[in-house]
């Protein structure tokens, strides 16, 4: 599926979606972990794609923390320094900051905007790069059907699931892996078979969470969907044959040399 990259980012410019952000009150259990991870000697970090800086006010209590975010409405909401940017074009000097943070941005990047952020953190990274995805996400199992132009979607804006090899493919041989780990809530992928009858037989696609909007068409309106015995059926056979696992994946890395 390929969308405009400004229809992708509008949910981002919206003061609904910052002020709704973390309905579910996770962040705070993730933010002990990620202090966890914060190697000794850090100084300074940059967290790029820090949203409403649920997780950078955190930080900024301990270290120099910088907030990059292209979305202005979501900086109004940071207490530290910011810089309104897109990912991939960061006005700062190379190697200006002890570590790059980064939380759950890379999964929502186009291909080309994603390159260029990588590019980003490896540049500005003096030492460490931290970086946290959904772990080993299943996309279609989050896809939802806008009932307005019939386009499907991502409900989060997710466009790239990661596994270990996949980050450290991108960082390239300047950055070694010095830690790894998964956390958070225990999430159930759905068996992919059982996922396709679901959508395409039962018409059961994901319920909207908070704030969605269309992609394609900007609808907002999203009402809930009823299930029916196909769709039942599935999710009583996917608690038997879906595997569970922690939704966070952490990947902490040094440069090397």
């Amino acid at each position: 599926m390929e969308y405009n990259r400004e229809k992708l980012e509008r949910r981002y410019h919206t003061r609904e979606m910052w002020n709704d952000y973390d309905k579910a009150g996770l962040i705070g259990d993730k933010v002990k972990h990620v202090m966890d991870y914060i190697p000794d000697g850090v100084e300074s970090i940059i967290d790029i794609g820090c949203g409403n800086g649920i997780i950078t006010n955190e930080l900024a209590k301990r270290y120099r923390v910088c907030g990059v975010d292209i979305s202005a409405e979501a900086l109004k909401q940071v207490q530290s320094e910011t810089i309104q940017a897109s990912a991939d074009s960061i006005p700062v000097e190379d190697h200006s900051w002890d570590m790059v943070f980064s939380s759950e941005m890379l999964e929502h990047l186009p291909d080309d905007v994603l390159k260029g952020t990588i590019h980003e953190i490896t540049r500005i990274a003096r030492k460490y790069v931290f970086i946290t995805v959904p772990n080993r996400e299943l996309l279609a199992a989050r896809w939802l059907r806008c009932p307005k132009c019939g386009d499907v979607f991502h409900i989060y804006g997710h466009l790239h699931s990661f596994a270990p090899d996949d980050i450290n493919r991108r960082l390239g041989s300047e950055f070694k892996l010095i830690r790894q780990g998964v956390h958070g809530p225990i999430a159930r992928d759905y068996h992919p078979l059982l996922l396709m009858i679901k959508q395409k037989v039962a018409g059961q696609w994901k319920d909207p969470e908070g704030l969605v909007l269309c992609p394609s068409c900007g609808n907002t309106d999203f009402p809930k969907q009823k299930g029916n015995i196909v769709s039942r059926g599935c999710n009583a056979m996917n608690r038997l044959m879906g595997k569970k696992k922690p939704f966070w994946l952490f990947l902490l890395y040094e440069r090397k040399g």
